[in-house]
């Protein structure tokens, strides 16, 4: 896990609390589009953020085991990863078509920069919640513009000094880019009785917070095999196909 808490949110507005943990792993739990989830928020200090890779459909999202250096916009300068070496091959080319006159959004300029974005690591926030229905810590996945969202709810209520008093509703509407999500306060006494008396008994003192296995960390080998998976041909960045070992998969 790259940064946490207050690192965190300031990477967030400018672009390591240790997990505890028990040796369990924790896992993600998927805020889908139209779902809602009747929630304690916790303190900001809790939150993680991590640089995360792959591509929808084609390579599970994982952060590299030794992480690249990078700007304050996120892009990588220095100590690349194969992933980063590939976004680089195609941001290379745009560069080299806009320079010779090109528009970037021109036919055979944006196609090489959707690659790009492709093959770049991505800021995301892992926000844990107190789920009151199941009367445990969840783990919610969120994109940089969801992340601004949801923590500008979490602090405004912190600074009121009324986060450990209001119960919230977290839900996801919209597809794709169009995505939305949502941290809406929601009246304590409309509560059930078990999510009611979890509100009570559940706080940022008594629960663990646990970021150990949330997500998939690949070293350089794994990389380069996830690399080939998505088609790139990595003979292109100066890499070899690693051996192949049958017992293993990526």
């Amino acid at each position: 896990m790259a940064i946490v808490g207050k690192e965190a949110i300031s990477a967030l507005r400018d672009s390591t609390k240790e997990s505890g943990g028990n040796g369990e792993r924790s896992t993600f739990t998927a805020l889908k589009s139209g779902s809602t989830f009747l929630v304690k928020a916790l303190p900001l200090e809790n939150i993680a953020a991590y640089d995360s890779y792959g591509i929808f459909k084609k390579v599970n999202s994982f952060e590299a085991e030794k992480p690249s250096i990078k700007n304050a916009r996120g892009f990588a300068t220095d100590e690349l990863t194969p992933w980063d070496l590939a976004s680089k091959y195609y941001q290379d080319q745009v560069s080299d078509l806009i320079e010779a006159g090109k528009n970037k959004e021109d036919a055979d300029v944006k196609p090489l920069r959707t690659k790009a974005s492709d093959y770049r690591s991505k800021r995301k926030y892992i926000v844990p919640f107190i789920d009151l229905e199941a009367g445990e810590v969840i783990y919610i996945d969120f994109t940089k513009n969801q992340a601004e969202s949801v923590i500008s709810v979490i602090e405004n209520y912190a600074e009121k000094g009324r986060l450990e008093t209001t119960p919230f509703e977290l839900s996801k509407t919209g597809q794709k880019t169009e995505t939305k999500v949502s941290l809406m306060p929601a009246f304590k006494e409309d509560l059930s009785e078990t999510a009611a008396k979890n509100f009570d008994e559940l706080t940022a003192e008594n629960v663990n917070v646990n970021f150990e296995g949330l997500t998939f960390v690949a070293n350089e080998k794994a990389q380069i095999e996830s690399l080939i998976a998505s088609g790139f041909d990595v003979s292109l960045i100066d890499l070899e196909a690693p051996e192949t070992d049958p017992t293993e998969a990526f």
